[in-house]
């Protein structure tokens, strides 16, 4: 195959993320934090929340926090080690990084 001919063959090539099985469960354990994520990161980078971590709990953005520990910190003093807590840190290229893994996510459900 000619150089001309893979470059076109990539271009046409969605960018895709590759998910680990162990990432697989991690999505699907966290799958409601992680749709509040997407639906909320608009939001706080407007709001200059960038590189602050967001502690998030099902469908809630519970509070956003100076550093990693910090938001970890509260989800344990909130929810103790037996519930899961999820934080995310606030970053605007994430929108864009979830969204394809949103549409990955989606095309692999209707195969």
């Amino acid at each position: 195959m000619s150089p001309d001919m893979n470059a076109a063959k990539s271009a046409d090539r969605k960018p895709g993320i590759n998910i680990t099985p162990s990432g697989e469960k991690a999505l699907k354990m966290y799958e409601k934090e992680i749709a509040t994520y997407v639906r909320e990161l608009p939001r706080l980078v407007e709001e200059d929340e960038e590189g602050r971590f967001a502690l998030i709990k099902g469908d809630e953005i519970l509070s956003v926090w100076d550093t990693y520990g910090d938001a970890v910190q509260a989800g344990l003093d909130k929810f103790g080690l037996d519930h899961p807590i999820c934080v995310m840190k606030i970053e605007e290229r994430n929108i864009k990084r979830y969204a394809i893994l949103m549409d990955q996510l989606k095309e692999r459900a209707c195969q």
